[in-house]
């Protein structure tokens, strides 16, 4: 992917929490502790009737200062909803706590809809990944009938970066499937997950509306946007939907442990609003999947360590029986290759070298170390060497995983690589992932790609890709070391 680096460099300059400008489709007013109007977009007058007007530098007018001062204290990005109105004007409200002020977006409609069908059924946190896939689609069945969009997309990141869409639904009609396909990290690039940790949606009602400029009290002062949904939507991202045929969107994310675990995504080839009540209801079925998921990953993990305790328990009799690590390397280095489903096991212990199997050489050692010494754990993964090492040499090696620089007493010191060699396999993207170059105004620019047909790689330079579970097993490994300190691990006295 020539062109991928590039266009992900040229997305993560974006700064989409600065754009200066909101979606047409509703309000934005920002306050400061005071109640003076600090920020105001340009579309203001839909909020003003005879009772008063909103104006920079001034409060608001009586029947919206009445709402905000009736707001219970809120934390930095905590939000609260609400319903106020002008004489002319319904509106949904949500106010969002941001620095000092708060941020009040006004969403017109004309009447709150019906309450969205909602199953109600509770539904147990999932025994296995099977029952959790099928709790999954479900969830994307459920999320389509709610919204009344053209399709709804679960779209898990992968540790590179990169996603894949583990389910999918669709209305009766709508062609072609994305299910099964992976995308590129640049889709959504990191600048942009962080906004979706800081907001329960994502809406983007009318991809082809022009959006309305935020004006500012003080000359300059450009908004931070980055907890106001009705924020406008980058351009790249724009051009994304209109070449995928999407006008109406929107996404709920899926958050474990703090990061961004998937998007749930809705799509509609036509401009689609919902009101904030029905996208709360959305949310709120979202996340009681999320909680589920959150359930039956730690009860996995306690699963995970419960049997890495019997499993380790040979590996630990291995070195006592021996009690030394050259009596006890073959036996060691079987069980680790057999664990670990590698292709070679390579002991470092200062200059002396232990190895089974396929090995790698001292030049890349120095290049994998260089990653190792930046992880706090000094436990490290890779499945692409040529990808993740800037200075990696050839080598037959093309993923490892790393334990690094244990200390075993106060004179050695260990690294352990599991390697594994080069695995060619097919990874089947939504397009082609490079990205085509266009020339506007005389420059050079990447755009996203055109088409979303199934686009079939080859890929090369990556080992089989290391388990979820990798991780623990190396901490636990790594444990099972420092325990064994005491043993004579130089050469042995025998």
């Amino acid at each position: 992917m020539t062109d991928e680096r590039g266009f992900i460099h040229q997305c993560e300059q974006e700064a989409l929490h600065l754009t200066g400008a909101i979606q047409p489709h509703g309000v934005l007013v920002i306050v400061d502790v005071e109640g003076r109007i600090t920020h105001l977009s340009a579309n203001s007058e839909r909020l003003d009737d005879a009772q008063g007007t909103c104006r920079l530098g001034q409060r608001l007018p009586a029947h919206f200062r009445d709402y905000l001062l009736s707001l219970p204290a809120l934390a930095e990005g905590e939000r609260h909803y609400g319903q106020c109105h002008s004489e002319r004007q319904e509106f949904d409200l949500v106010a969002t706590a941001h620095g000092e002020g708060v941020a009040l977006e006004f969403y017109p409609v004309d009447a709150h809809g019906d309450t969205m069908t909602m199953t109600g059924a509770s539904v147990a946190v999932p025994d296995s990944s099977d029952e959790l896939n099928a709790q999954c689609q479900q969830l994307m069945d459920e999320l389509l009938t709610m919204s009344g969009f053209d399709r709804v997309l679960y779209y898990r990141f992968i540790p590179a970066g990169d996603g894949e869409v583990l389910c999918e639904a669709r209305r009766p009609g709508i062609k072609g499937s994305y299910q099964g396909l992976r995308f590129p990290a640049s889709d959504i690039p990191y600048i942009a997950r962080q906004l979706y940790l800081k907001n329960p949606w994502r809406t983007i009602p009318d991809a082809t509306a022009s959006p309305v400029p935020v004006h500012a009290l003080a000359a300059g002062a450009v908004p931070d946007l980055g907890y106001v949904d009705l924020r406008s939507a980058s351009p790249v991202h724009l051009e994304y939907m209109a070449n995928m045929g999407v006008e109406g969107a929107i996404s709920l994310p899926i958050i474990q442990s703090g990061e961004l675990e998937a998007l749930i995504s809705c799509h509609c080839a036509t401009p689609r609003q919902l009101t904030v009540s029905q996208l709360r209801q959305m949310a709120a079925v979202s996340e009681a999947f999320n909680l589920r998921l959150r359930d039956f990953k730690a009860r996995r993990r306690l699963q995970i360590l419960d049997g890495m305790e019997r499993h380790f328990d040979k590996a630990k009799a291995v070195l006592m029986r021996h009690g030394g690590l050259e009596s006890a390397w073959d036996e060691l280095s079987a069980w680790l290759m057999t664990t670990f489903a590698v292709d070679g096991v390579l002991l470092q212990m200062d200059d002396e070298y232990y190895l089974s199997g396929v090995g790698l050489t001292p030049a890349a050692i120095q290049a994998i170390s260089q990653q190792v010494v930046s992880e706090p754990s000094n436990v490290w993964l890779s499945d692409s060497l040529q990808r993740d090492c800037a200075s990696m040499p050839l080598s037959e090696v093309a993923g490892v995983a790393v334990i690094g620089d244990l200390p075993l007493d106060s004179h050695h010191r260990v690294n352990l690589y599991l390697c594994r060699v080069e695995h060619l396999y097919e990874v089947t993207w939504g397009g082609n992932p490079d990205k085509p170059v266009d020339y506007r105004d005389g420059q050079s620019t990447v755009s996203p790609r055109r088409s979303f047909e199934a686009w079939v790689e080859q890929r090369v330079g990556h080992s089989r890709p290391w388990s979820s579970s990798t991780r623990l097993y190396l901490l636990k490994l790594r444990a099972l070391l420092q325990q064994a300190k005491s043993l004579p691990w130089g050469k042995d006295d025998a």
